[in-house]
């Protein structure tokens, strides 16, 4: 924000570096080092998984993006578990780090849980796994499985929204907000179900 990077990582430059590299056999390997450098300057990952969409499509931009955020996911893992907890503290806050204490002793799953929930910046939240006592595995897996919902519904709404604007029919407009409409349902579904889960498992104080 305050050093002449902000305009290197803006979202437009970096949609239109990857169109240039697009064709460059090294191109996977640009993509996940932009994965890792944006999760280490806490670059929001929704917005390099939608640049990613917008670049690759949803098929291979599905797959670049979530390639990208586990590599991302653990390297800032890795940076929490060597800094320690005091550092992570101070970043993260008391609050994420009692959620995450009572996560860490569900697993798998729980992880899942917090990519589902808007919980705090998806780098944030991987240091203080990293800092806490979940294992690598556990957090991986974890985030497979809760960052593969998310990032199905950013690419596929991504190419939608790009089909409405290069082919602006009412077909595509109606097919747009129908898929909108549905993400929609579901988030609030989830919401709903992990909302309700976590109020009757959590700790009477």
């Amino acid at each position: 924000r305050w050093t002449p990077l902000r305009e290197f990582i803006a979202l437009d430059n970096l949609v239109d570096m990857a169109r240039r590299l697009d064709e460059s056999p090294l191109t996977p390997l640009i993509v996940l080092a932009a994965y890792v450098v944006g999760g280490l300057v806490v670059i929001p990952v929704t917005a390099l998984i939608a640049a990613t969409g917008i670049v690759f499509g949803p098929l291979v931009g599905g797959m670049y993006a979530m390639s990208g955020s586990l590599l991302s996911a653990a390297v800032t893992y890795w940076v929490g578990r060597r800094v320690g907890r005091h550092a992570v503290r101070r970043l993260a806050g008391s609050r994420l780090n009692r959620i995450t204490r009572r996560l860490a002793r569900k697993g798998t799953m729980a992880i899942a849980v917090v990519r589902l929930l808007p919980i705090a910046p998806f780098s944030v939240v991987n240091a203080v796994a990293g800092a806490s006592r979940i294992r690598l595995r556990e957090f991986m897996i974890g985030t497979f499985l809760g960052m593969l919902p998310g990032i199905a519904a950013t690419v596929i709404f991504i190419d939608r929204v790009a089909a409405a604007v290069t082919d602006p029919r009412p077909a595509t407009f109606l097919m747009l907000i129908g898929f909108a409409a549905l993400i929609v349902a579901i988030a609030m579904f989830i919401h709903r179900r992990l909302a309700k889960g976590g109020a009757a498992s959590a700790p009477q104080e």
